[in-house]
Formats: structure tokens, C-alpha cells, sequence
């Protein structure tokens, strides 16, 4: 009796070291992940302040949201990207292109020919973070609030929803190509972009 509760004892333990050490290199590697994408923003010249402020930014963002940070200033989300203002900046930038490459293509601008993408911009007249949403389903916008725009750039005539924090559908934004240059995101928490 006493040998199997040493044996269980053992493999209980064993069990718990191989936990923490599975634990500490996983931490370790966001550690990592984080200082890497700190490096990348400061050689694209933002400061030490403005480095930590995006990094403390894209936190708050992966909170809320969810999704995996790609680029010091981007998360993919599932079936979508956020594009993150540097701060005291009105509109996204490439911080991980090559210097002197072009800012952000923005997918939603002009209703042209590249279109089935619809935006959430945290500030107005399309500036700010930006939330490109190209896949069929529901996005979050917890911690928005204030004046915002959107621009609805899908396939003609789709719709997209604006819900509350109840989930009570709020809004109906015209068929697409619409758009708002200056609306409320204070009632809004999700867009169904379809």
C-alpha cells in the first residue's frame, strides 16, 4: 500500500513539474514575441514611450478581442485584421515594411473594383484603428466608444448590423457601398458585417 502511494504520489508530481515547465516557456516565448515586436517598432523609428504605448495598446486589443499579433501595429483576427495608430498618429502605418514603402492599402476606401471588406474606423472620417472585417461573422467592439465611422465596401447590396451590449440589433447600415463618416460608437459592442 505505502510502495502505490509513493508511485502516485511520484507520478502526481511529476505531473505538476512537467505543467510548470510547459507554463514557463510559453510565457517566456510571448515575452520574447512582445520584445521582438518592441524592436521592430523602435527601428522604424517610434520611440521607447511610443513603442511601449502601441504594445500596451495591441494588449488591450487581443483582451477584448481576441486574435494573434502579426506586426507591432496588427492583429489577424479570425476572418479579419486590425491596423493600430501609432499613438499621437491619425492613421495606421506599415511599421514592418521595408522604409519608404506605401502606409496601409485600406480595403474599404472607394467602393472600387476591390471591394468585399467592411471597416470600422475608431475615429471619424475613416482614421484611427481600424477594423477590416472580410469574413462572415460577428466582430467585437468592446472597449469603443465616442465618434467613429465605418464604410460598408462588400459585395453590392450586403448588409451589416450594429448590435448592443444586450445583443439587440441597433442599426442597419445601408446596402453596400455605404458608409458613415462621423457616426456614435457608444451604443455599438459587435457588427455582423453580412
Amino acid at each position: 500500500m505505502r510502495s502505490r502511494i509513493t508511485a502516485l504520489l511520484t507520478a502526481g508530481l511529476l505531473l505538476l513539474f512537467g505543467a510548470l515547465m510547459t507554463a514557463g516557456p510559453a510565457s517566456a516565448g510571448q515575452e520574447a514575441t512582445t520584445a521582438g515586436f518592441t524592436a521592430q517598432a523602435r527601428a522604424a523609428g517610434l520611440s521607447a514611450s511610443q513603442a511601449d504605448a502601441l504594445q500596451e495598446k495591441v494588449k488591450r486589443y487581443l483582451d477584448t478581442m481576441g486574435g494573434k499579433q502579426v506586426a507591432p501595429d496588427r492583429i489577424q483576427l479570425d476572418g479579419g485584421m486590425v491596423y493600430l495608430t501609432v499613438p499621437g498618429e491619425k492613421n495606421p502605418r506599415d511599421l514592418a515594411a521595408e522604409a519608404g514603402a506605401a502606409p496601409y492599402y485600406n480595403p474599404c476606401a472607394g467602393g472600387g473594383a476591390d471591394y468585399k471588406h467592411m471597416c470600422a474606423y475608431r475615429s471619424t472620417n475613416f482614421s484611427g484603428d481600424t477594423v477590416d472585417m472580410y469574413t462572415c461573422k460577428r466582430y467585437y467592439f468592446s472597449t469603443w466608444g465616442g465618434r467613429g465611422s465605418w464604410d460598408n465596401n462588400q459585395t453590392t447590396g450586403t448588409v451589416a448590423r450594429m448590435y448592443n451590449p444586450s445583443g439587440s440589433l441597433i442599426y442597419r447600415t445601408p446596402p453596400a457601398h455605404s458608409w458613415d463618416a462621423n457616426g456614435s460608437w457608444d451604443p455599438v459592442r459587435s457588427i455582423v458585417n453580412c
